[in-house]
């Protein structure tokens, strides 16, 4: 009788142990599984940001960068965009070729829909503006941004700083 408690005894130990091993294999399983939607949240976050970044990142001419710049800025008053696009439309006439102009704008209009903020294509094209353009030139950028940030009333506190941003950019 004691050789049959002790096989019990022997049976239940393995089984408690079995059943433990069971359980830390599948915390470890669920562990796993959670790093690797982190990992995988992440990278899509990654990948979110340079697809959004993409069609800034193919611009190359100063005048494209300079529309896109300035719907950035003009999205910030969604309600005004049209009185910003007549703005740009106005302003840029003698900066973009008049058969080129409404392709310009259009691709502009397209380019900053995925922009989150005004200043993200300051940034991005400060080095190319810094080269292309001269003081004046710069100057007259910074005006053309003022005037599209005031179509339709106020500016936003937005608008303003990235207009100072701008302002720093290319004045210093």
């Amino acid at each position: 009788m004691a050789f049959l408690g002790i096989l019990v005894v022997a049976i239940s130990g393995a089984a408690v142990w079995y059943w433990r091993l069971k359980m830390m294999r599948e915390a470890g399983s669920e562990i796993i599984d959670s790093v690797e939607r982190m990992r995988g949240v992440y990278k899509r976050g990654k990948l979110r940001k340079q697809a959004a970044a993409a069609p800034l990142a193919s611009i190359a001419d100063p005048a494209i960068a300079a529309v896109a710049f300035f719907f950035c800025l003009a999205k910030e008053k969604p309600i005004h965009l049209d009185a910003a696009r007549d703005v740009v439309r106005n302003r840029m006439k003698g900066i973009i070729r008049p058969g080129d102009m409404e392709e310009v704008l259009v691709f502009g209009e397209w380019a900053s829909k995925n922009v989150t903020s005004p200043e993200d294509p300051i940034r991005r094209f400060r080095d190319l503006w810094l080269k292309a353009l001269d003081m004046q030139e710069r100057q007259q950028l910074i005006g053309i941004a003022e005037d599209v940030a005031a179509a339709g009333g106020e500016r936003t506190k937005e608008q303003e700083h990235a207009l100072q941003t701008l302002r720093r950019t290319l004045m210093n």
